[in-house]
């Protein structure tokens, strides 16, 4: 998946909010993501808190310093990542390392951020929220998007080794068909779990049965998507 989209599908509802998540980097919103806890603090009784509190915590700061280490983002000793954050601040110090950008002006404005900070910053809000987002990553919403789009190059490539020059976005409009009913554009990127496991299997069991044998021909490639 190179371009980069924005998705928002119906699995990213976190208190009815949608959480925007970009395809090229797997960016998450954290400006949905202070709305979501807005939403969620009037409908719970929870106090006010603002993101920005939460990253201005000494204990956030070395969380997010031992995430980058670990990534191996960073190589420098936490004296000093904790002297850059106060020197930058952290979301600019954030920003340099490449971890957090920020989009658009006034009202579409939005702050987006690699997401492992997200789900760091998401768990220290309020333990409500923790839970949610622990199921939410058990559901593998990111993964299960990843896994669908690596699985489509070796089917492409499986099939052109049956079809002599293969039209290869006839064979997505019919997965598409089959997994959501109907085909158009842009119509993954509205896809929940559920339909990216299925489109992954499809993707997986043509590429199984053309190396198998099963599968030799355009007609038998087509006729299984029709089934």
């Amino acid at each position: 998946m190179k371009t980069n989209v924005i998705l928002k599908s119906s699995d990213r509802h976190l208190f009815d909010i949608v959480i925007r998540q970009d395809t090229k980097r797997q960016f998450l919103s954290v400006t949905d993501l202070q709305k979501a806890y807005d939403k969620a603090r009037v409908q719970n009784g929870w106090g006010e808190r603002a993101i920005s509190d939460v990253l201005f915590s000494s204990d956030t700061k070395k969380r997010i310093y031992y995430l980058l280490k670990e990534r191996g983002i960073i190589n420098t000793s936490i004296l000093r990542f904790m002297e850059m954050a106060k020197e930058k601040g952290i979301v600019d110090l954030l920003k340099k390392l490449d971890q957090w950008k920020t989009t658009g002006r006034a009202q579409n404005k939005q702050a987006m951020c690699d997401p492992y900070i997200w789900v760091l910053i998401a768990m220290e809000m309020n333990p409500m929220l923790y839970a949610k987002v622990v199921i939410w990553l058990t559901d593998s919403l990111i993964f299960n998007r990843i896994k669908a789009g690596d699985e489509y190059l070796p089917m492409n490539r499986a099939i052109s080794n049956v079809v002599e020059e293969p039209q290869y976005a006839k064979y997505a409009v019919l997965i598409n068909q089959k997994v959501f009913g109907k085909h158009e554009t842009g119509i993954r990127n509205t896809a929940n779990a559920d339909q990216l496991n299925k489109i992954t299997k499809i993707e997986s069991f043509i590429v199984e049965a053309i190396e198998n044998g099963y599968m030799t021909s355009e007609d038998t490639i087509i006729n299984y998507l029709k089934k």
